[in-house]
Parts: structure tokens; C-alpha cells; sequence
């Protein structure tokens, strides 16, 4: 039993088992409104890249590398953004925010307090970081990573990426209000250029127990980490489990057990990297 402050936990038990092999990663996600002309909703930015190039090819005056690059992880994370800010009537249109764009000129920010610090690629590349502010306080990211930010009542994920001479590639996204199971409309996990999103949701309980069932179509082979924050200070850890799954359609059930009121948890999702996730629902 694990003791994290006035709660009292087990540690979670754990099943899964494969639904299909069929790898459906169209259905139930939709185009991002921004970019109606796609061929195809996307969860990966580099699969969108290939519409992205036929439809605005390079001309080296209007047109150039990273734009397209930018365009392509925004319809991944646009499309994103639309899956979990659809769950409605619980949540706003802004539940959560995602932007891409170049770090160094315009640059990347969702706030004034979640933002990278303009800087040309070059400066970064010699130093091997760059910086990146939050409400939690400054980080420092190796070049050519992702991060997930939690803070006591901020959850973000950060990443950047293709380093040039000046022009590097930012992508920001932000939590701002959670949704709550049961959710059973399917949202992706962003692929920006390999490194692929998080997502979160809320996890009521009741007095003693908490079982809540995940469903995942994945790609390819992978392992997924399930990680349960507490709702009233996201920083305090309170259980975490690995769970390989199969190419196709998986179910993870977990029941958690804890005293007063413990299970009552927020849930972190985090695919693999250089995978293709939609968590197709919460309940």
C-alpha cells in the first residue's frame, strides 16, 4: 500500500487484451477545420507532409522548407485539438491549445508564460539547448526533444526539432481544462516529426474503487505508459504502469483501490515516440 499524504492506495491491477488487428486510424477523427483541402486526417506530421508538399510546393520566395514542415505538424495537432475540445458539453473550445511554428522568426508561444525564447538555430545547435518558459519556471531542453511539463495545476508538452542555420521547428501544447470519463469519441496523439503527444483525462472514483478501461489503436507494436496524477496537485505521482500492446486495437483495464476518495485521479497516456496512437476512449 502506498501513503501519499491523507490517501491510503493499492497499486493498480491490471488486464488487457486485443480487440482487432485492423489498424483504423481514419475513422472517428476528422480534418482540422484549418486545413479543409488535406486528403486525409492525420496523426502523423510526416505522413501529412506528403499533402502538404503537393499542395504548396517549394518556390524559395513565398514557400520555403519550414513552413511546409509547420503546416504539417499543425494539421496533426490541429486535428488533435479539435478531437479532444469536441468532447463536449463538459468542455470549452479551448480546453486545449496546440500551435507549431518556426522558434526563432515568428515564434512559438500558446502564452506569455508557455513559450519558447526566440533563438536562431545555429545559437542553439552551438549551446545544444534551447529555453522554454513556463508557469512552472524556465526549462531547458536538450535540441531535438520533447518534454512533458507538469506543474501543480499546469499540464503541457513541448518539442522542437529541425535545426537549420536560423529557421528551427517549435510545437506547443496546453491542457487547460480536463475531460472526464466516460469519453468515448476517439482522439489522436499528435505526431510531430516522431515525437508524439501525451493526453490526459479526468478520473472520477468512488469511495474505494476505480475502474477504468482505455481502448488504443496503435499502429504498431508499442508500449504505453499509464501514468495517475492527483487531481488536486498534478506534480504528486500516484501510480504508474507500463503496458505493451499489440498493431491494432487494444483494451487496458486497471482498477485502482485506495481510502477516502483516493481513486479519483487524472490520467496521463503516454505513447511511444515514432507511433501512430488514437486513444479511442476513457471509461
Amino acid at each position: 500500500m502506498s501513503i501519499i499524504g491523507r490517501y491510503a492506495f493499492l497499486k493498480p491491477e491490471v488486464s488487457v487484451k486485443k480487440i482487432s488487428s485492423v489498424v483504423d486510424l481514419v475513422s472517428g477523427i476528422t480534418l482540422p477545420k484549418a486545413f479543409p483541402w488535406l486528403t486525409k486526417p492525420y496523426i502523423s506530421s510526416l505522413e501529412a507532409l506528403e499533402s502538404i508538399r503537393a499542395t504548396a510546393p517549394l518556390d524559395g520566395v513565398e514557400i520555403v522548407g519550414w513552413m511546409q514542415d509547420c503546416a504539417a505538424m499543425n494539421a496533426a495537432l490541429y486535428g488533435m485539438m479539435e478531437d479532444y475540445n469536441r468532447l463536449r458539453p463538459r468542455l470549452s473550445p479551448q480546453a486545449l491549445v496546440v500551435t507549431s511554428n518556426d522558434g526563432y522568426i515568428p515564434g512559438v508561444a500558446v502564452s506569455n508564460d508557455f513559450c519558447f525564447q526566440s533563438i536562431r538555430a545555429s545559437e542553439a545547435l552551438s549551446r545544444g539547448n534551447v529555453v522554454l518558459i513556463t508557469p512552472t519556471g524556465t526549462i531547458t531542453m536538450p535540441v531535438n526533444s520533447s518534454q512533458t511539463i507538469i506543474g501543480p495545476n499546469f499540464l503541457g508538452w513541448a518539442a522542437n526539432l529541425g535545426f537549420e542555420s536560423l529557421q528551427w521547428r517549435g510545437v506547443l501544447a496546453n491542457w487547460q481544462e480536463l475531460a472526464s470519463k466516460p469519453v468515448t469519441q476517439g482522439v489522436r496523439c499528435a505526431n510531430a516529426g516522431g515525437f508524439v503527444s501525451p493526453m490526459f483525462y479526468d478520473c472520477p472514483g468512488g469511495l474505494a474503487r476505480n475502474i477504468t478501461t482505455v481502448t488504443v489503436t496503435s499502429d504498431k507494436p508499442q508500449t504505453i505508459t499509464l501514468t495517475g496524477l492527483a487531481p488536486y496537485d498534478y506534480t504528486v505521482k500516484m501510480f504508474e504502469f507500463t503496458q505493451p500492446i499489440e498493431e491494432g486495437q487494444s483494451e487496458i483495464t486497471y482498477r485502482v483501490f485506495g481510502l477516502p476518495r483516493a481513486t479519483h485521479h487524472v490520467l496521463q497516456i503516454t505513447p511511444e515516440n515514432n507511433t501512430q496512437t488514437i486513444i479511442d476512449s476513457v471509461t
